[in-house]
């Protein structure tokens, strides 16, 4: 709780509504959570943004602004303001962005991207069995670890009555498949906080890579070595979350904007030190 109430004093300090929840009320908002807990913090106008979604709805904006799409075909290389695709086509482009994700550093050699795997699963339908988005106070410790795999309780209501259960983090995997052995520690941390999940079916399970950096932070802005070309990769899980953000900040910078936050922290030449080779 003391952890919950820090929490509560940064966010109302920067004007986002938050409230601190004693045992009782957490009780009264999520019954189906275990009896022994102490209490936990509202993020009220916290939400959650589904990826398929989002992204039709940005590819359908850029068509009306005049954007053409490529889709079914992959980029095979990027230089010098050029893009060749597998098919044989070919684009330039005074600007060109490289958004690739985990496969970023196939198109632009030398970038400390690191492959982070992460499984999901979802349950059979269970309406009302969970009210809001719940997250352990230590997701974020999870999150942020750069040793060893971790999991960490993470779920998420869906308007289907299914339960979307997260979440786990690995190095090294560079596998898609699941694997069981971190799937099983991922449930069992959710079943600590939710004893109910154990008598729920699972109907898929599925794993992704995130894109990270090795101090945590996205690489947003021109590469350095090449005028024309501009990344936008490294956000780990917060790609999507940031991802308008993440385009304000290359706009600037492309036409010499003044951006609301600092760019300092996120340009590529913050990693010139890490660059494999360097």
């Amino acid at each position: 709780m003391v952890e919950v109430r820090r929490k509560h004093e940064y966010y109302v300090q920067r004007g986002v509504p938050a409230e601190v929840l004693d045992a009782k009320t957490l009780e009264l908002l999520e019954p189906n959570l275990r009896k022994d807990m102490a209490g936990g913090l509202l993020v009220p106008e916290d939400a959650v943004l589904q990826p398929p979604s989002a992204a039709r709805l940005l590819i359908d904006r850029a068509r009306r602004a005049g954007a053409e799409i490529h889709v079914g075909c992959a980029v095979t290389q990027i230089r010098s303001g050029r893009v060749w695709l597998a098919n044989g086509n070919e684009f330039s482009g005074g600007s060109i962005v490289n958004a690739a994700g985990v496969w970023a550093s196939a198109l632009t050699p030398g970038l400390n991207i690191r492959k982070r795997k992460g499984h999901l699963a979802l349950t059979d339908q269970h309406p009302g069995f969970v009210r809001h988005q719940l997250v352990e106070l230590g997701y974020l410790k999870s999150a942020h670890s750069t040793t060893g795999d971790s999991v960490a309780f993470n779920v998420q209501p869906r308007k289907s009555g299914q339960i979307l259960v997260g979440s786990s983090r690995q190095y090294g995997a560079e596998q898609s498949g699941v694997d069981t052995d971190i799937l099983a520690r991922m449930l069992q941390r959710a079943q600590e906080y939710l004893p109910g999940l154990a008598h729920m079916s699972t109907t898929k399970m599925w794993t992704g890579f995130r894109a990270a950096t090795l101090d945590k932070l996205p690489l947003i802005g021109p590469m350095p070595g090449d005028p024309h070309l501009l990344l936008a990769t490294g956000h780990e899980g917060l790609g999507i979350t940031t991802s308008l953000g993440t385009a304000q900040l290359l706009v600037d910078q492309m036409t010499g904007g003044n951006p609301a936050i600092p760019v300092e922290p996120y340009l590529p030449s913050r990693a010139s030190m890490e660059r494999i080779g360097a």
